[in-house]
Order: structure tokens, then C-alpha cells, then sequence
């Protein structure tokens, strides 16, 4: 079939196939693979609804250290740290039973894989770092 300049308009309006840059199932598989990262990424940042925890009572007399978690496997936390502890940007932190309520693996996780700054409060028994309490750090805590 010769669709050249005489090609009657009625007839190249019977075949609109012909005219897509896109077959449907290229069109429904990107479609389909757009939702499930979307979902994915719903799950992995948006807010718990399970209870929100209290942080300890005493955590305004903490130390803390904002960083970016490079290892999250509790009871060990391995922390890529802004400013230095003890003279040691990467530390290595332990969590107590008692504390890990405060530690929302996934959470953390998703702050490692792209990133995102975590603070740490912790407490100091001779060399061993003990982490007690996390939350998000501000965004511009790796400035010093």
C-alpha cells in the first residue's frame, strides 16, 4: 500500500496503528514498571503508622553525631560520621536490647542506600559506642 502525497486522508485515518511511536505493550510495560517503583518508593519513605515511640528521658544530656549510616545490621551500626568522635570519622556503634525500639531498620536502611543524613545519640563505655536513639538529621548537618 503507497501512502505517498496522493494517499487518501480517509484512508491513513483508518489505520492509527501506524502512527503510534510506541506499541501498547511497551507503553503498558513502562506503564506498569512506573507504578510498581512509585509504590515502592511509597513504601520505603513515607511515615510508619505504627505508634510513635518516646525517645529516652535523657536525651538532651546525650552526645550525638550526625552522618551517614554505612552498615545497618543491629545490634551493629557502622556510621560514615560528619565531624569526628574520638578522632574517628567511621565508628562503629552497638545497640542494647533495650534500645533497639528506637532503631526502624528499613528506616535507617533507605537513609544508607541514598545518602541521607542520620543522628545518632549515643553513650561511651570505654571504647565500645553504644547507639541509644536515632532521628533524621538536618539536611545540612554534612556542613559542619
Amino acid at each position: 500500500m503507497d501512502r505517498g502525497r496522493d494517499a487518501d486522508p480517509i484512508e491513513l485515518a483508518d489505520h492509527p496503528e501506524d502512527h503510534r511511536p510506541w506499541s501498547p505493550l511497551s507503553t503498558g510495560l513502562a506503564t506498569a514498571a512506573l507504578v510498581i517503583l512509585a509504590s515502592i518508593s511509597v513504601w520505603l519513605f513515607a511515615p510508619s503508622d505504627a505508634i510513635e515511640i518516646q525517645p529516652p528521658t535523657n536525651l538532651a544530656s546525650l552526645p550525638y553525631v550526625d552522618g551517614v549510616m554505612v552498615e545497618v545490621e543491629l545490634p551493629d551500626l557502622v556510621m560514615d560520621a560528619y565531624t569526628p568522635v574520638d578522632g574517628q570519622t567511621e565508628l562503629d556503634f552497638k545497640v542494647r536490647d533495650a534500645d533497639t525500639q528506637y532503631f526502624d531498620v528499613v528506616h535507617l536502611r533507605a537513609h544508607s542506600s541514598i545518602g541521607l543524613p542520620t543522628r545518632l545519640f549515643y553513650e561511651k563505655d570505654g571504647d565500645t559506642l553504644w547507639a541509644v536513639y536515632k532521628e533524621d538529621a538536618p539536611a545540612n548537618s554534612a556542613g559542619g
